[in-house]
């Protein structure tokens, strides 16, 4: 049987029963094909060893072959265990999961990058004085609601006008899809409220003017030339990013999920509490959330303990 038949069963339950989305899913894959791969040029006896027959031992040999990036190693770990509990668990064709006892190196505590807020207001002053006039207003507007949502990349292309719910004639809350399909409703904070609401009522005027084949559906769209009309991507959303960063002269550049660090980042300052900033970045962990709030582990443990 060929490891991709072997897998097969493994990427839908990782799918459906776990919610785990498509990138993930196949990082999931590859680390697994990485060790087949390393278990075939390393048989023993002049024979690969099957899955049933692999000991902590083969595992330990192959862990300490990888990039001693705790990173890297943590994901690869995890990829290893989640593919024997599946095995055993789910398939049951293995009886014990030979990582069971094999532990992870401590990650170093590390806090993620972020803009200053001085940052931030030359980032959108250099997208409002050096974008083309037709692409002014989107470019401003998509910066700061990007910086003041918190939202991935890919949420931000996928949002549709009917994501949006107002009130007093304002957006007021976005319905947001992220990982894993995974449904959220963010409450606006007013500065993303003054830049939707400044877009949407240009992103109407455009509507008039649009080829028929457009995403009419979409709210971030390209405002000008080949394109007009069509969704923006989640590449063009990083060019965008990355030329106003340059322009602005911001070391280290910037890039979309800079934006979202700098959102937490600041919510963290202001003492927003560790649940609604969890809930508002759609994070699946407390510790994910942690390292806005430079929380340790008991901190995470009790805010756990009440939610």
């Amino acid at each position: 049987m060929t490891l991709h038949n072997q897998t097969k069963g493994f990427s839908n339950y990782l799918k459906i029963e776990e919610g785990r989305g498509e990138k993930t899913i196949a990082a999931y894959l590859k680390d697994i094909e990485r060790f087949r791969t390393y278990l075939d040029q390393h048989p023993v006896s002049g024979i690969p060893l099957t899955w049933q027959e692999v000991t902590p031992k083969e595992v330990r040999h192959y862990l300490n072959h990888l990039d001693p990036s705790p990173n890297y190693f943590h994901r690869v770990h995890s990829s290893l265990k989640k593919w024997f509990h599946y095995l055993e668990d789910v398939a049951g064709v293995l009886e014990g999961n030979p990582l069971a006892d094999i532990k992870k190196p401590k990650k170093a505590n590390h806090h993620p990058p972020a803009l200053s807020m001085e940052q931030v207001r030359d980032l959108i002053k250099t997208a409002l004085e050096t974008s083309r006039p037709s692409e002014r207003l989107r470019n401003w507007t998509l910066i700061a609601f990007m910086v003041n949502t918190g939202l991935r990349v890919s949420e931000v292309a996928a949002l549709n006008e009917d994501s949006i719910s107002y009130k007093d004639g304002l957006p007021h809350r976005i319905d947001v899809i992220g990982k894993g399909n995974k449904q959220r409703r963010v409450i606006l904070s007013s500065n993303a409220k003054t830049a939707l609401q400044q877009w949407m009522r240009h992103r109407r005027s455009l509507l008039t003017d649009l080829p028929p084949q457009t995403d009419r559906e979409a709210i971030w769209i390209v405002p000008s030339g080949r394109y007009k009309g069509k969704r923006i991507s989640d590449a063009a959303i990083r060019k965008i990013m990355k030329t106003f960063g340059n322009l602005a002269g911001i070391q280290g550049g910037v890039w979309p999920h800079l934006l979202r660090h700098t959102y937490g980042t600041e919510l963290a300052r202001q003492k927003v509490s560790l649940h609604t900033i969890k809930e508002i970045f759609g994070h699946a962990s407390l510790a994910t959330t942690g390292i806005y709030l430079h929380a340790d582990d008991a901190e995470l443990e009790a805010a756990a303990a009440v939610m």
